[in-house]
């Protein structure tokens, strides 16, 4: 029973986490210029929408002009957990992707403060599998035996070097991106 709910638990954890992987894969992209069309964001005003006074959460009203467009391309995009409290009439680039309502930050700032959820994303998903993966019980102590590791342990050790990488990315961007100087 105990093994049944940590399959369920576990699925149901990587399917949340792959639907917020797919989401931040896709703004990472648009932050790194991959897809979109490129432009300026221009900050109205920002303010602090979490009522607790605890931790800040920044939400944005601005607008996105085009590079290259005139006034009459600029649309109106509130940007929602910013991350920052942007000055007042504020610019920076950014991409809009293809929802026009979708903008985020471009170079070097924009992909920190998407690549920590990515490797997060990435993380958790390789930790699910180690643990789906590796040899448990009795194929443990076998495997303990034998000179050459088993093809599912060479596995195992594969995903888990892809855990070691992607916890350190996750700590370093988001260090990066608390550090990151307002613009």
């Amino acid at each position: 029973m105990r093994r049944v709910c940590g399959w369920v638990c576990g699925v149901i954890l990587a399917l949340v986490t792959a639907v917020w992987c797919v989401t931040a894969t896709a703004d990472l992209a648009l932050s790194a210029g991959i897809y979109g069309t490129p432009g300026t964001y221009k900050v109205d005003t920002c303010y602090d929408s979490n009522s607790s006074g605890k931790n800040s959460r920044y939400d944005c009203d601005g607008h996105f002009t085009p590079d290259g467009g005139t006034a009459n391309d600029t649309v109106y995009v509130p940007l929602r957990d910013a991350g920052h409290d942007y000055p007042d009439d504020g610019e920076f680039d950014a991409r809009q992707g293809f929802e026009r309502q979708t903008v985020q930050r471009v170079g070097f700032w924009g992909v920190v403060g998407e690549l920590w959820q990515v490797a997060v994303c990435v993380a958790v998903l390789a930790g699910l599998g180690y643990q789906a993966i590796k040899p448990r019980g009795e194929a443990e102590r076998r495997q303990a035996h034998r000179v050459e590791p088993s093809r599912r342990q060479k596995v195992a050790d594969r995903v888990g070097y892809a855990i070691m990488v992607a916890i350190p990315v996750g700590i370093l961007s988001w260090v990066a991106m608390v550090a990151e100087p307002t613009p």
